[in-house]
């Protein structure tokens, strides 16, 4: 049991029970006691009324000196009727309190006699009713309802009182009849709604522990599980939201495992080549006029693990936001041309034509030049990359209102639609097959993006593919 109540559908079970079975409780408690209440408040009223016009009869009837016994045999049809439609004693008691006509409840009087308290005969001899549930201060033997008031004459003498009482058993029968019907009834209501409280608790539950069996198989490395979703409600929308992390994590992980792959590949091969080369030199397996050859081959191995290894730095920056943004102005056509030249070597090698179409002049914008550079030289790289041979590369420019729009677009195989939305993500390469992209990580354009975000600015790709690929980033006018 104490596991039991350890998890959400016990508690949330136990918990609607627990309100359900004290609702019924206050509510049968209120009930009884309204319904004693009104029962009795009904009866005194009856009594009441009964009474005046028994105390009214009895003035009318009074003619000579007080005698209850007399007042009694000559209005006892009366009274009688009276007793027997309410179900209670009439009896008459005069003014000192100490003597009184017997009970009426029977065909034939019954004489006894009775003390009314002084206290209860100085309230009727001031003129006001008297009402009780008592015992008349121990003069009767049980709880009675009872009501009394003043007989008073035409000339406004009080002659004595009439007192209507009853026994309170009737009441206690109708508490007990009260309290079997209500129990009965209460224990079909809690019957039904345990049930539907267990299978609407069960309900709302599934999904969490669904998702509680998920997120153990997200601990194993399984992201393949997902949540079914029903309605529209909270739970629905926390299994829509479960269900995108899940999907999201997937994807990151195959991004993960896509840049293991990729990172280990890239060092190996490199200081492979470099370990190699090194040794042979060292063994002199290589000879020493091809020394210097293979030096260089060693020489550009190395700055390709460094540019590896400052592409991991930049993300390392970029995620812990360290990187600050120093803008200052300069001309982004002026820029573009001195990366261009830096790449005229690998230009050449794949006979691309380079157009680019300016404003006229300079292009003055504000932004750090030394990340924006790093931008457009990633971007120029991945274009001369990706172009076909003998293909072209165009770069355009456009100032809209207070920003400056740069396009650069390659000729060549393009982006497939289905990776367009992913491309800006870390560690995806569109090139599963590597046959282009031998050397990159999937980190560039993440690395753009990035660096972009952190300015105000963004980027956007469009694609046809086997036709062409566009980038445009923008950047604030002077």
């Amino acid at each position: 049991m104490i596991r039991l109540r350890k998890n959400i559908f016990a508690k949330y079970f136990f918990a609607c029970s627990l309100i359900l079975l004290l609702s019924i409780i206050f509510l049968g408690t209120t009930l009884v006691i309204f319904s004693v209440k009104y029962s009795n408040d009904q009866k005194r009223e009856t009594y009441l009324d009964n009474a005046k016009t028994v105390a009214a009869l009895a003035a009318q009837e009074l003619v000579s000196p007080w005698s209850q016994e007399k007042m009694m045999q000559d209005l006892h049809a009366d009274i009688l009727i009276f007793s027997k439609s309410s179900d209670a004693d009439i009896f008459f008691v005069g003014k000192d309190g100490t003597t009184s006509t017997g009970l009426s409840s029977s065909t034939n009087p019954v004489y006894i006699k009775i003390s009314i308290p002084k206290s209860i005969m100085s309230i009727l001899l001031n003129g006001k009713n008297y009402s009780e549930i008592g015992n008349l201060d121990g003069k009767l033997s049980t709880q009675n309802n009872t009501v009394a008031v003043p007989i008073t004459l035409d000339n406004g003498v009080i002659v004595g009182a009439v007192f209507v009482t009853s026994s309170n058993g009737g009441i206690l029968l109708l508490v007990y009849d009260i309290i079997r019907i209500f129990l009965i009834c209460a224990i079909i209501v809690l019957l039904l709604s345990f049930v539907v409280i267990y299978f609407v608790t069960a309900s709302i539950v599934k999904p969490v522990r669904q998702m509680s069996v998920a997120v153990k198989g997200f601990a194993g490395g399984d992201f393949s599980k997902r949540v079914p979703v029903h309605g529209m409600d909270e739970i629905a929308q926390l299994a829509v939201a479960f269900n995108n992390m899940a999907t999201s994590l997937e994807t990151l992980e195959e991004m993960r495992r896509s840049f293991v792959a990729n990172v280990s590949h890239e060092l190996r091969t490199p200081m492979t080549s470099i370990s190699g080369f090194i040794d042979g030199i060292l063994d002199g397996t290589i000879p020493p006029e091809k020394n210097e050859h293979y030096l260089k081959i060693v020489s550009d191995e190395i700055k390709r693990l460094s540019r590896i290894v400052r592409s991991l730095l930049d993300i390392a920056k970029i995620e812990s936001g360290v990187i600050k943004v120093n803008a200052s102005n300069f001309d982004v056509v002026n820029m573009l041309n001195i990366i261009i030249i830096g790449f005229e070597k690998r230009i050449e090698e794949k006979g691309l034509d380079i157009r680019i179409n300016d404003t006229g002049g300079q292009l003055m914008v504000n932004a750090d030049p030394d990340l924006y550079h790093q931008i457009l030289f990633n971007l120029i790289d991945n274009a001369i990359k990706f172009a076909d041979n003998n293909g072209d590369i165009e770069i355009n420019f456009a100032s809209i209102n207070q920003k400056v729009f740069v396009g650069i677009k390659n000729s060549g195989i393009g982006i497939p639609s289905q990776d367009l939305p992913y491309v800006f993500d870390r560690f995806y390469k569109t090139d599963k097959s590597r046959s282009k992209d031998k050397k990159g990580l999937g980190l560039g354009l993440y690395i753009v993006k990035s660096i972009l975000n952190l300015q105000g600015e963004d980027i956007v790709v469009k694609s046809e593919e086997g036709k062409y690929c566009e980038f445009v980033l923008t950047l604030k006018k002077v």
